[in-house]
């Protein structure tokens, strides 16, 4: 599995995962220009990306979503109230680029398993994820108020752990 944070702090968020058959963004929270440019700096080609998976609707992680979607035709993936809060924020997706899941059940995805969990944050339904692939554990959990046993649980036995506390 491949890790990358392109952009992490209040200006912007955005996290590249990469296994070999699957390539995803977490959070586009910068200009679709300037994840584009970060992608393309990593060796990365936008256009070959399989999804974008949201944890919230905060403007520092979703600020790009909706141009990066439209340019490379890229499936956003988030819950159903992250959808609700977000949706007006993002311009016109198109009806099959917008794929909701459930908090707490794995998807795959090309050769990566992604499992959204819930986290502690003053948004809708904010989330961290596990993945896993090639018989290894990533967990990504930001913006977290308090580290609670269930994000405990989730993040056992990662192998990397990618925490970001915030004012909470």
């Amino acid at each position: 599995m491949n890790f990358c944070s392109l952009y992490s702090g209040s200006s912007g968020n955005s996290i590249f995962v990469g296994s070999e058959k699957a390539k995803i963004l977490i959070d586009a929270g910068l200009p679709g220009k300037k994840i584009d440019e970060a992608l393309k700096q990593i060796g990365q080609n936008p256009s070959e990306l399989d999804g974008i998976f949201i944890t919230h609707e905060h403007i520092d992680h979703i600020k790009g979503v909706g141009v990066l979607s439209r340019k490379y035709d890229i499936p956003i993936f988030a819950n159903v109230k992250t959808w609700c809060a977000m949706k007006d924020k993002l311009g016109d997706i198109k009806d099959s680029n917008m794929k909701v899941f459930e908090n707490d059940r794995s998807y795959s995805l090309g050769d990566l398993i992604i499992r959204p969990f819930s986290i502690s944050h003053d948004a809708s339904d904010a989330v961290g994820y596990n993945f896993y692939a090639e018989n290894e554990k990533m967990s990504i959990a930001t913006d977290i108020g308090m580290i609670t046993d269930n994000i405990r649980r989730h993040l056992y036995k990662s192998k990397l752990v990618v925490l970001e506390s915030n004012y909470d």
